[in-house]
């Protein structure tokens, strides 16, 4: 079960150049970031809302998850993104069985460092209400290098106590 210890808020001081936030343009920033130190890894994706000229491409608007693929295919899927309205995406370990993956249902609580019952997630990265893209993971390096890429802070959840 993912069970994240930490969490990164990207908000619009991240990006400064960028009047918005959770932009296609944004997370394709994050996903060629994390995609050179990541494990081999598949991105799937949940009740997704966006703008832009590939939003309907796929049907990601229920809480199953729906395969997305390879970086190079999730940013192929960004780039026709204006803006996420929300959407939740898991970049999980290839090495897990797919089938057990797409029976999943994920809840789109608010509540900061929810578990997913899921084995093999790296990454649980929501865009948030055009406010915030929040990234969660397990692996506390995952979390500080983008802290310090997007020159903000991360919390865990001793911080939350």
């Amino acid at each position: 079960m993912f069970n994240p210890k930490y969490r990164v808020l990207l908000t619009s001081k991240c990006f400064p150049t960028d009047k918005v936030i959770c932009l296609g343009t944004q997370l394709i920033s994050i996903i060629n970031f994390l995609k050179d130190f990541l494990p081999k890894h598949i991105w799937y994706g949940a009740d997704v809302d966006a703008v832009g000229k590939g939003a309907m491409k796929t049907d990601m608007k229920d809480i199953k998850l729906n395969l997305i693929g390879t970086d190079f295919q999730f940013i192929q899927y960004c780039s026709g993104i204006d803006q996420f309205i929300w959407g939740v995406f898991l970049c999980i370990d290839s090495n897990i069985s797919s089938q057990n993956i797409l029976d999943i249902e994920l809840e789109t609580e608010d509540e900061p460092f929810r578990s997913i019952a899921c084995n093999g997630i790296i990454i649980e990265l929501r865009t948030f209400d055009t406010s915030f893209f929040e990234i969660y993971s397990e692996d506390e390096m995952i979390i500080k290098k983008l802290a310090n890429k997007f020159n903000c802070s991360y919390s865990s959840k001793l911080d939350q106590v």
